[in-house]
């Protein structure tokens, strides 16, 4: 295994699940943070993921114009690091030189900015039904 996939092997377990069959890694940083009272995270991790070319036969003819600004998804906590993906998704002009932005992924829960399965697990370890985000209120604030 060369060292690419290894890294892709790792990730596949601590991103969100086949995230990476829609993102590629970029980078990763981490942030020193002055921990808060009652606060448990001593670092913040940043990792940058942006949209591979995804694009089927049918949308061939658009053409590259960059990536969106970030999306920002809180997901689960590493090793005492509070975790943060950056999500860019690409543009693409058509024909007639509108931008179009293909494949909503389901990126975060609806109504958070937490990845579904870290919004999930709060709400479960809360007592709230896990498929109801509406309910999630203080819980995920930031």
């Amino acid at each position: 295994m060369d060292t690419n996939n290894n890294f892709e092997f790792l990730a596949s377990y601590i991103l969100p699940e086949s995230i990476l069959d829609w993102f590629e890694y970029v980078k990763v940083i981490e942030e020193a943070v002055e921990p808060k009272k009652d606060e448990l995270f001593k670092s913040r991790l940043h990792i940058y993921l942006d949209e591979r070319d995804n694009r089927t036969s049918e949308h061939l003819f658009l053409t590259p114009n960059g990536f969106t600004e970030p999306t920002e998804v809180a997901d689960f906590p590493i090793r005492d690091c509070k975790v943060m993906l950056h999500i860019r998704r690409r543009r693409w002009k058509d024909e007639a030189g509108h931008n179009v932005i293909l494949n909503i992924y389901p990126i975060a829960a609806e109504g958070t900015r937490y990845s579904e399965e870290f919004a999930a697990f709060l709400k479960g370890s809360a007592g709230y039904d896990s498929g109801d985000f509406e309910t999630l209120g203080p819980i995920l604030s930031d």
